[in-house]
């Protein structure tokens, strides 16, 4: 099961976590976000197999090109209204795209983007994204299309042992549940999810 660790700010922080190993880490440049990581941003090195996520809402595809070559990411994660247009300069760029869907019913699952991922979390009003709360995972049941999905919201090591059932679940999402305060990941929970390997 790959998984990813989102929200990372804290250098040392990010070092940590790391070091046990996730497949992607992911940055968020969202400037209302309380994980927002600033625009001068640069991710520091981290290991060959975990990839950098840069997270947006509505950002310009210009700017989050020219800030991939800056700070350092290889995937974008997309929370916005970004059309398929945009999804294909990110792509023609060298770019992997995560399009990130929040799930409230089966409607959400009428889709017809084509991101090399998808991203199911939780509807919650007009929020983007950061519940902290699961979706009735029943409904992905109504996800027909062969692209792989990440699973968001409100997930914890308590969780692994169930989603790992999901069909088509590419990776698990983890970022409230193992903070100990906004853009700060408590290690050993995180070393928890390592156990669910």
């Amino acid at each position: 099961m790959k998984w990813k660790v989102c929200g990372m700010r804290d250098l040392q922080n990010i070092q940590e976590v790391a070091a046990c190993g996730p497949d992607f880490m992911g940055f968020i440049w969202v400037a209302k976000s309380p994980r927002y990581v600033g625009p001068d941003f640069v991710i520091p090195a981290l290991p060959a197999n975990t990839k950098a996520v840069g997270v947006f809402v509505n950002e310009t595809t210009e700017h989050i090109i020219a800030l991939s070559k800056k700070a350092g990411f290889s995937v974008v994660q997309l929370h916005g209204e970004e059309s398929q247009t945009e999804i294909d300069t990110l792509k023609a760029a060298g770019l992997q795209v995560i399009k990130a869907i929040s799930v409230g019913s089966a409607a959400d699952f009428d889709l017809t983007d084509q991101p090399d991922f998808y991203l199911f979390d939780t509807k919650k009003g007009a929020q983007v994204g950061g519940t902290g709360e699961h979706f009735d995972w029943s409904l992905l049941a109504h996800y027909q299309l062969d692209i792989p999905y990440f699973l968001a919201g409100g997930l914890s090591a308590e969780d692994v042992e169930e989603a790992k059932k999901l069909p088509g679940l590419y990776a698990l999402d983890f970022n409230s549940k193992l903070e100990l305060s906004p853009g700060l990941k408590d290690i050993e929970k995180v070393k928890e999810i390592v156990k669910q390997q």
